[in-house]
C-alpha cells in the first residue's frame, strides 16, 4: 500500500478492538484493502490511532479469528485471499434480522406512493417540533392491533432502539448512576452506558429470566436509578420472563423506585410473543407510579435500515425524554415516519416472513436434536452450548473460514460454550438449507476431531 491504512472509526461502537476490527472487515469487504495485502505494523498503526500495541495485537486476533486475515511469523499479517467473497455471498448466521424477501418491493410502493403527493412531501419536508399526530395515532392503531394497549400521546419517536434507550438512559440517569441488566445482554446498552458514565451491575439470568433473590438483594445494596431488561425475547438466550417473574420484578422496582427500561425489539413469531411488561404496569398501577418505559422499532420486523424507533413513556416522564431525544436530533425525520406508517398499515407486511421463520425454526432444531445440543429458540434467533471438549471459538474460526459467520456467546459476555445463530440473514430458502448443512458438518466434523495444547 502507497499509504498506511489508518480507518475512521467514528462510525463504529464497542471495545476499540472490536472498532479497529470491524473497520478492517468492512475495508475488506469493499476492496479497500485487497487480497493478500498486509496489514500495516501493529505499532505504526497502534501509533496512528492513539492506542496501544496490545488493542491492535486483539484486533487482529479477532480478525483471524473471523477468518479474514492470517499471520505470518515474523512477516506480519496478511489479507485472505478469500475473503474477496461478497457479504451478499457470505452467509450471514451472526446477525439479528428479517430475511428479506418482499421488503424491497414493499418500500418501494411506500416511496413510490409518497412521491405521488407533492403537497404531503411539502408538508414532510418542513421542521416539526412534535412528531405529526397522525404518524401518533398511525402507529397507536398498529400497536393495538398487536395486543399493545397505550394512547397516542405517550408515543415518542426515534431513529431507532439504540437511539431511544440512550436517550432514556441520558434522560433518567446521571454520570455516576447505577444501572441493573442482564448477565448476558445486547451489546449496545453497555456502550450507551459507558457513553453516559453510567455504572452497569448485571444481574443473573435462570431459565425463567432474572434471578430474582440476587435481584433482591442487589437492589437493597446498590440502590440503582434503572433496570434494563429484554422479558419476551432476551438477547441472546431466547428466554421469556414468566408472568409470575414479571409481576414480582414490577412489585420490586416499585418498591425500590426503579425505572424500568423494557427492551422489545427483538422479533418473536405470534405463538411466541407476550403481552410486555409495559402493559402490565399500565393496568395494575397508579398513572403517577408508572415506571415501564417501553422501547421497540421496526428493525427486527422489517429491516434495519429503516431507522425507526419507538418508545412508550409513562406521562411522568414525557418532558425529560423528548428533551433527550432533542439533545441529540432536532427531529426525528417526519419524511421516515410517513414511510414508516405507509408500511405498518399494508397488510402485507410482515408477507410470508412468519411462515419462513417458523419453518427456518424447526430446521435449526432438528439439527441441534441430531447433534445432541442443549438449544433454545425463539424468533430470529437460537442459543446453543456445544459440547466440551469442543469450543464455541474452534466453531466460530471454522465456520468463518467456509463465509459463514455465526455469534460466539463471548460477545454477550457468556462464557459458558454457547453461539447464537440468527437465520434470517438469507433470504434464499435452498441456500438458507445448504449453510446449515454446512454448519451442522463442521460441529460434527469438530467433534470428532482431537485438540491438543502444546
Amino acid at each position: 500500500m502507497g499509504t498506511i491504512w489508518t480507518p475512521n472509526l467514528a462510525r463504529y461502537s464497542g471495545a476499540k478492538y472490536k472498532q479497529i476490527a470491524s473497520a478492517a472487515e468492512d475495508a475488506i469487504s469493499s476492496g479497500e484493502l485487497l487480497p493478500n495485502s498486509k496489514l500495516p505494523p501493529q505499532r505504526q498503526l497502534a501509533d496512528n490511532l492513539f492506542v496501544t500495541i496490545g488493542t491492535i495485537t486483539r484486533a487482529y486476533a479477532l480478525l483471524e479469528q473471523r477468518g479474514y486475515v492470517y499471520a505470518k511469523v515474523g512477516a506480519g499479517t496478511f489479507v485472505k485471499a478469500s475473503q474477496s467473497v461478497t457479504n451478499s455471498q457470505r452467509g450471514n448466521f451472526s446477525t439479528c434480522q428479517q430475511p428479506l424477501t418482499d421488503q424491497i418491493n414493499l418500500l418501494s410502493d411506500a416511496m413510490s406512493e409518497l412521491a405521488k403527493s407533492p403537497l404531503r412531501l411539502t408538508q414532510l419536508m418542513e421542521y416539526h417540533a412534535e412528531p405529526l399526530n397522525e404518524h401518533k395515532l398511525t402507529f397507536s392503531q398498529w400497536l393495538v392491533r398487536r395486543g399493545i394497549e397505550q394512547k397516542p400521546e405517550q408515543i415518542v419517536f426515534s431513529h431507532g432502539a439504540q437511539q431511544g434507550i440512550f436517550a432514556v438512559l441520558n434522560a433518567m440517569l446521571e454520570s455516576g448512576d447505577t444501572l441493573f441488566c442482564e448477565s448476558n445482554c445486547y451489546p449496545g446498552i453497555h456502550v450507551a452506558a459507558e457513553q453516559l458514565g453510567i455504572k452497569i451491575i448485571p444481574v443473573s439470568l435462570t431459565d425463567d429470566g432474572l434471578d430474582l433473590s440476587e435481584l433482591a438483594e442487589k437492589l437493597s445494596f446498590y440502590k440503582p436509578k434503572a433496570l434494563y431488561l429484554t422479558p419476551n425475547n432476551q438477547n441472546p438466550t431466547c428466554i421469556q420472563y414468566s408472568p409470575t417473574q414479571r409481576q414480582s420484578i414490577l412489585k420490586l422496582a416499585q418498591t425500590h423506585q426503579v425505572v424500568i427500561i423494557e427492551d422489545d425489539v427483538n422479533y418473536c413469531l405470534p405463538n411466541e410473543w407476550c403481552s410486555p411488561l409495559w402493559s402490565l404496569d399500565q393496568t395494575s398501577t397508579a398513572i403517577e407510579e408508572q415506571s415501564v418505559i417501553y422501547i421497540s422499532s421496526l428493525s427486527k420486523l422489517f429491516c434495519g435500515g429503516l431507522r425507526q424507533g419507538f418508545l412508550l413513556v409513562p406521562q411522568r416522564f414525557m418532558r425529560k425524554i423528548k428533551q433527550a431525544i432533542y439533545s441529540q436530533c432536532w427531529m426525528v425525520s417526519p419524511i421516515n415516519t410517513e414511510l414508516a406508517c405507509i408500511l405498518i398499515d399494508n397488510k402485507a407486511f410482515m408477507g410470508e416472513r412468519e411462515q419462513q421463520i417458523a419453518a427456518r425454526q424447526q430446521q435449526c432444531i432438528a439439527m441441534g436434536q441430531r447433534l445432541g445440543l442443549k438449544q433454545n429458540w425463539r424468533g430470529l434467533n437460537g442459543w446453543l452450548q456445544l459440547k466440551l471438549p469442543l469450543k464455541s471459538h474452534h466453531v466460530v474460526t471454522a465456520l468463518a473460514q467456509q463465509g459463514i459467520l455465526i455469534r460466539n456467546g463471548d460477545d454477550f459476555n457468556n462464557h459458558d460454550n454457547h453461539i447464537r445463530l440468527s437465520i434470517g440473514g438469507c433470504g434464499d430458502d435452498s441456500i438458507f438449507t445448504e449453510q446449515l448443512a454446512r454448519i451442522e458438518a463442521c460441529i460434527n466434523e469438530l467433534s470428532q476431531s482431537a485438540y491438543s495444547v502444546v
